[in-house]
């Protein structure tokens, strides 16, 4: 998947072993034509009480933006060796009308529902630090600054229990549910080295966190958030700052906050402000896109299903 040059942590194997524990099995592609390889996809498969199944190619295929329609394409084949509703992929690729008019005519359309986020932020760590701190908000520099001279101190953990206890906190506090535990000690356990705890400190007490995963030249900053606790010391500016530094010393060269609201009914609405000020690029990608495999089965996707998992999140 890295030699693609677009790797992402969900078309990953690691991905694929933290989803069988819910139900979902990974199918893989090497696709090609007469051109040679064109790209990769790892397809999760989930089979519902009634037997029907589901085939999510989450942010994939992994190919170019021209060749994406024969790629979903060529995907209906091994997805039809199931009784599958649908094949739904979420490919990371920008909006573009000519390409929506390619996958209309390859019988590929947009969803009305989205699962991963549409809208995210690209923080571009091939930037020297200083370069780093120009681009940001001045405020967003000023409360670097300021936990700094605070005596604000950031660490990298190994204790999940820690880092759970500090997201409890914050889950609380911004009334999101959160996962148990045992869900971030799979994470652990299928991502290992490449998944970073990093926390905020303002004397004895926890203020803040961050998990943040990488592969390749990428990574996700997956959860995290502030207590509330020592408001007027910024605890959170400076760990997200650490954050980007830790991981473009381990060279990292794209940092992705993980999602831009998209409304503002969005949970994300209330901090989409305070990722902005550190930098990057927004970008918007095209969306979920969706496609009968079993024509028969594609109204009960299209009238049920597609909601219970958009409403999952995978």
């Amino acid at each position: 998947m890295e030699s693609t040059g677009r790797p992402h942590l969900l078309q990953s194997s690691g991905w694929a072993r933290l989803k069988a524990a819910t139900g979902w099995t990974a199918e893989r592609y090497l696709l090609e034509d007469d051109r040679g390889r064109r790209g990769l996809a790892q397809v999760l498969f989930r089979r519902s009480a009634g037997g029907l199944t589901v085939a999510y190619a989450s942010r994939g295929p992994l190919c170019d933006a021209t060749d994406l329609p024969a790629a979903i394409a060529a995907l209906r084949e091994p997805a039809s060796r199931h009784p599958t509703l649908a094949l739904i992929c979420d490919p990371e690729v920008p909006d573009d009308a000519a390409l929506r008019g390619a996958l209309a005519r390859a019988g590929i359309r947009r969803a009305p529902v989205f699962v991963q986020p549409r809208r995210t932020l690209l923080v571009d760590l091939a930037r020297e630090p200083e370069d780093l701190l120009a681009a940001m908000r001045k405020k967003t520099r000023q409360y670097i600054h300021k936990a700094e001279r605070a005596g604000v101190a950031t660490e990298e953990s190994a204790d999940l229990e820690r880092f759970h206890r500090i997201l409890r906190v914050v889950g609380e506090r911004d009334r999101f549910a959160i996962h148990d535990l045992a869900y971030f000690t799979s994470l652990r356990d299928a991502f290992g080295d490449r998944m970073h705890l990093l926390i905020a400190r303002v004397g004895s007490d926890d203020a803040g966190a961050l998990l943040v995963l990488r592969i390749g030249d990428r990574a996700w900053e997956l959860f995290g958030g502030w207590s509330g606790a020592h408001t007027e010391s910024r605890p959170f500016y400076l760990l997200k700052w650490r954050s980007l530094l830790r991981m473009r010393q381990l060279g990292i060269r794209r940092y992705d906050m993980w999602g831009l609201a998209e409304g503002a009914e969005d949970p994300l609405a209330g901090v989409e402000n305070f990722k902005l000020g550190f930098g990057g690029e927004t970008v918007e990608w095209i969306g979920l896109l969706e496609t009968p495999v079993v024509r028969p089965l594609f109204p009960l996707w299209r009238f049920g299903a597609r909601r219970r998992l958009a409403a999952a999140r995978l």
